[in-house]
């Protein structure tokens, strides 16, 4: 942000994960499984969005119509309530803009940028929601269809943590800033941005990008056993679990 400092809130709240996928039609199905939801895939569609329970999105997509920048795609969206002027204060504090506004059809708009260490966000204005949201098989599946925190890697959390305060607006609170490896930003209904430099991470082949929430993380992990997930790392202090996808993408799993 090259020293600027953004003085106006231009984000409302956190939009979704975004996660790029290879083969859409093995990557919807197996969500699908794992989150106990029935899904129907459009072939002519290049993505595919998961209706979560407080209006945050999964959304999986190949993005055989968008180029990335240097195998970069975005990796979450981040709602705001109008466009221009969050494109006008973006291009004002010099963040870099990795491509350009684009308006598909009246009610959406987006751009993406770069943050501080070069992970692409989406900024997207749509108020639309689903009427008629797919919903879970069984209310009582052990994963629940609620996306808890966006987690976003980071190199150096300091100067993360200052980028993301400045774009979000929210002053750092120095008691969250314990020499651990994660800050988070919280938002109103229930899904916040986590940052995590991955110091305790690195025995992994891919960070997680979201968590997904479990009623009881012991019923949830007995359940991914059963139903032959690979699981990377065996639950942690009673509260979270990490399992790959059908593409080598780690997911956590918490309560």
């Amino acid at each position: 942000m090259n020293g600027r400092t953004i003085n106006q809130p231009i984000i409302s709240r956190v939009g979704g994960a975004l996660l790029h996928v290879d083969n859409l039609k093995k990557m919807v199905a197996w969500y699908g499984a794992l989150l106990n939801m029935d899904v129907t895939i459009d072939k002519d569609i290049p993505f595919y969005v998961f209706d979560l329970d407080n209006n945050i999105n999964l959304t999986l997509d190949d993005h055989r119509n968008i180029p990335s920048v240097n195998k970069r795609y975005p990796i979450c969206q981040l709602k705001t309530k109008d466009i221009e002027t969050t494109y006008k204060v973006v291009r004002e504090a010099r963040i870099p803009i990795t491509l350009d506004l684009k308006r598909p059809h009246p009610g959406l708009a987006y751009f993406n940028i770069q943050d501080s260490e070069g992970n692409s966000l989406m900024i997207l204005e749509s108020e639309w929601i689903n009427p008629a949201p797919i919903k879970q098989n069984d209310t009582s599946h052990p994963i629940t269809n609620h996306l808890s925190n966006i987690i976003i890697p980071v190199h150096d959390l300091e100067r993360a943590t200052e980028w993301y305060s400045k774009l979000l607006g929210f002053p750092i609170r120095k008691d969250r800033q314990d020499g651990g490896p994660v800050y988070s930003f919280d938002y109103d209904g229930g899904t916040g941005i986590l940052l995590d430099d991955n110091r305790n991470n690195q025995d992994l082949t891919s960070f997680p990008g979201f968590m997904l929430k479990a009623k009881d993380i012991k019923e949830a992990f007995s359940y991914v056993r059963k139903s032959d997930v690979e699981v990377v790392r065996n639950v942690q202090h009673d509260h979270y679990f990490i399992i790959k996808d059908a593409e080598e993408n780690s997911v956590m799993i918490c309560t």
